[in-house]
Formats: structure tokens, C-alpha cells, sequence
């Protein structure tokens, strides 16, 4: 948005010094165009000379005052030997000392008309007729410096003006995407009349539209959930008289079997409510020591995987507390945990580092697995996916353990990201904030 921002700046002053430079043009070309010709320059001197060798210098007083009030500029008469007829020119006049010629002064060309006045007896006389100035109080140069102050503070203003609302829109689409499912572009924004508001308004209405076909699939889920819970219960229990009063022993192979494959739909009906559970759970947020707890998951996992020969490791002594639902949490790190230690195999090592980044606690968990492949790494949080043929039923999981976790490190404001090792092995890090 910075380079945006910039772009539409530039633009935008770009477009103004445009404007500006055909407007000064203008008006330049529009002044040189009303400059007093000097044919009128020249009648006006012939009239006040012969006025001033006929009648003495009150006359021509009052005939130089008549003058430059109908020319609206001031007027200089000098005889030719340079001394001046009533009134000298005024030391603002830029003088060239070096290039007098013949005691006549230099006047500012730039501003002032020269007319050459022929008397009687052949006398001669210099006209400098000088109009009345605009902006005499100002130099060109404080002109031009405040022109273009002007122009940056006007840019400045028209390009944050046009991409305000932009950036709103943008951050109202950012907290959508983090599954803030509530977020909406404010009223003020939204009732504007322009394209920007119609685009506020379908954001409003696309958003709303999301936040109910995902509700509907969540209740759905978890309405489902529910129902199915009761036959399995009445399977259970069925099961059970089976095995008691009529199972043979050519039968109990099989009765197990449907047993063990009914607890595995128990557990994943259960793990469908959970994740039901943490689109509207309300977090029970405590103070916790982050490295006494993060050490009992860690022994915990230890425990259960020291049969197969697997190292599970913790490093690190930062951050000390975080503000959280230690249950919540605990079940997102052990569903990480667990099935690093599944697809790391026997032998294997997994380590657990803790540090805190910018305010934010962050916890990584490694392993030296065949890791991920790299198309598969965002798809692995999705539920029920399995990145490879190793994720198959045999490993006792049903893709759900991961979208769990994600669901749980959002509600916190959190993120969750994994990545491949460069040495082997895959990654999962928890960015949880403190504050």
C-alpha cells in the first residue's frame, strides 16, 4: 500500500505542477499582452515634454499624475543628461553601474518599458514607465518555494483522500481472512454514494453471506454429531449382550473388530464436535508459567513415545508467562506433538524450542521426519486431509488433529505455520502474542 500510496502521490503532483506551470504560462503571456504599447508610451511623452518646455515643471506635474492613473504604473522622465524630472527612479531598481551609458540608469527590464522622447530643439528625453506590480512584498524566488509547498501539502491530501478508504477496505478483508467472521466496513464508509461505497457494501454482503453458509455448516456438524452419538450407543450396548449370551468363539474375532472400528467413529465424532465446539467456545484466559506447563505436555508425550525410542527435547527459557487458555492450548501442542512422534518413526528425534519474538511468544516444534511436500504444506490444517500414502488409517489419526490446532492458536490471535527442514524433517511453529 506504501508503493501505492507513492504512485498515486506522484501522479497526483505531477498533474499539479501541470496545471500550475500552464496557469503561470497564461498568466504571463495574458500580462505581456496588456503591457502599454509604446506607440501610447511614445504620445504620452511627446505630451508631457511639450508641456514641460512650454508651460515649466507644475504642469507637467499634473500631466505625469493624469498619466499614470490612466496607465496604472509610474513614470520616470529623464533629461539627456541623465538628472531626473521631478522624481528619480527608487533604489529598488536593479542598477547595472557597469553598463550606465551616458548617466542614464539601467532600470529592471524584466518590469519596466524604455521610451525615447524627442524634444523641441532636438532634445532628448528618456521615458521609463514602470506598472504598478501584483506582488511587490514577495520575492520570485519565496513565490516559487511556496507554490511548491502548496502543491506537495495539496498532492499529499488528494492521495491519502483517495486511498482512505482503501485502506480500510483493506483491513476490514484482512481480519475476514484471520476468521474474524464478524468484521464489517464501517456505516460511514459503507453509505457513501461512489464506487468505493458499492464496493463497501457487496464486501458487507459477501462477508455476511460467508459468516452464515459456514455457520450453517458448523451447526449442521455439530447437529449431526449429536444424533449420531445415540445409535452408537445402542451399537455399543448390543454389542456387548452379543458378546456376553450368544458370541462363539469363531465370532469374537469379528465382534472385536466392530467394536474397535466403533470407538474409532466414537473419537471421530468426537473430534467434529470439538472443532464445532471452537468456532464459538469462549476462551478461558488465565496468566501461565509458558515453561512449566510447556514442560508437562512435553514429559507427557515423552512418556508414551519412550517405548518406540523417541527423543522429545525442550530448549529455551523465554517467554516466561502468556496470557491463555492453558487446556485449549495444551491440546493444540499435543496434537503437533504426537504426530511429529507418529511420522518421525523409531529412534527419531523431536525437539521443542521456546523464544519470544517481538512481543510475541513463539514455539516451534521439530522433527527429522520425511517432512511434507512443499504443494502440501497449507493443506495439511485443512480437515480430514492426509499429505501422503503414510496417512492412511494405520496411524490412527483422521486428518483432524492439525485443523484443530489452527482453530485453537486463531482464537487466540495467534498463527500457525509449518515448513520443511532444510536438513529433513518438518516444522511447526506457534506465534501466540503476549499482550
Amino acid at each position: 500500500m506504501k508503493n501505492t500510496f507513492l504512485r498515486v502521490f506522484l501522479v497526483v503532483l505531477l498533474s499539479n505542477i501541470v496545471v500550475v506551470s500552464i496557469g503561470l504560462g497564461t498568466i504571463q503571456f495574458i500580462q505581456k499582452r496588456n503591457q502599454v504599447s509604446a506607440d501610447v508610451l511614445g504620445d504620452v511623452g511627446v505630451q508631457l515634454v511639450a508641456g514641460y518646455e512650454k508651460f515649466g515643471i507644475q504642469v507637467l506635474q499634473e500631466a505625469m499624475k493624469r498619466a499614470e492613473k490612466r496607465l496604472s504604473g509610474t513614470i520616470y522622465l529623464y533629461q539627456e543628461n541623465g538628472r531626473p524630472l521631478l522624481k528619480p527612479l527608487p533604489r529598488n531598481f536593479r542598477e547595472r553601474n557597469s553598463s550606465e551609458v551616458d548617466n542614464r540608469p539601467a532600470a529592471d527590464f524584466l518590469h519596466s518599458q524604455f521610451i525615447q522622447v524627442i524634444g523641441g530643439s532636438n532634445t532628448q528625453y528618456l521615458l521609463i514607465f514602470n506598472p504598478n506590480p501584483k506582488i511587490d512584498s514577495l520575492a520570485p524566488e519565496a513565490v516559487v518555494g511556496f507554490s511548491l509547498l502548496g502543491l506537495f501539502i495539496s498532492s499529499g491530501v488528494l492521495a491519502y483522500w483517495l486511498l482512505g478508504p482503501l485502506l480500510s477496505l483493506q483491513r476490514a478483508t484482512r481480519s475476514f481472512g484471520r476468521g474474524d467472521m464478524a468484521v464489517r466496513v464501517e456505516g460511514k464508509l459503507a453509505r457513501r454514494s461512489d464506487a468505493v461505497g458499492k464496493l463497501a457494501r457487496e464486501f458487507n454482503e459477501m462477508a455476511g453471506r460467508i459468516e452464515t453458509l459456514l455457520s450453517s455448516k458448523e451447526r449442521l456438524m455439530r447437529d449431526v454429531s449429536h444424533e449420531l452419538r445415540t445409535p452408537l450407543a445402542r451399537i455399543e450396548v448390543a454389542l456387548t449382550i452379543a458378546e456376553d449370551k450368544y458370541g462363539l468363539e469363531v465370532q469374537k474375532d469379528y465382534l472385536c473388530r466392530i467394536r474397535t472400528e466403533l470407538h474409532e467413529l466414537d473419537e471421530l465424532i468426537g473430534q467434529v464436535l470439538t472443532l464445532s465446539r471452537l468456532e464459538e467456545a469462549s476462551l478461558k484466559k488465565e496468566e501461565m508459567d509458558v515453561q512449566e506447563w510447556l514442560s508437562e505436555i512435553v514429559a507427557d508425550v515423552s512418556f508414551e513415545s519412550q517405548l518406540k525410542g523417541i527423543s522429545v527435547t525442550k530448549s529455551g527459557s523465554l517467554p516466561k508467562t502468556l496470557l491463555g487458555d492453558p487446556l485449549q492450548l495444551r491440546h493444540a501442542i499435543e496434537n503437533v506433538l504426537r504426530n511429529a512422534c507418529f511420522y518421525v518413526g523409531e529412534g527419531g528425534v523431536v525437539e521443542v524450542t521456546t523464544k519470544e519474538v517481538s512481543g510475541s511468544a513463539l514455539i516451534c516444534v521439530r522433527d527429522n521426519g520425511p517432512g511434507v511436500a512443499e504443494d502440501k504444506l497449507e493443506k495439511i490444517f485443512h480437515a480430514f486431509y492426509r499429505s501422503s500414502d503414510a496417512r492412511e488409517a494405520n496411524s490412527g489419526g483422521f486428518g483432524v488433529g492439525l485443523t484443530i490446532s489452527q482453530r485453537i492458536i486463531r482464537a487466540h490471535k495467534g498463527q500457525i505455520t509449518a515448513c520443511n527442514r532444510e536438513l529433513g524433517g518438518l516444522e511447526v511453529c506457534f506465534l501466540l502474542p503476549l499482550a
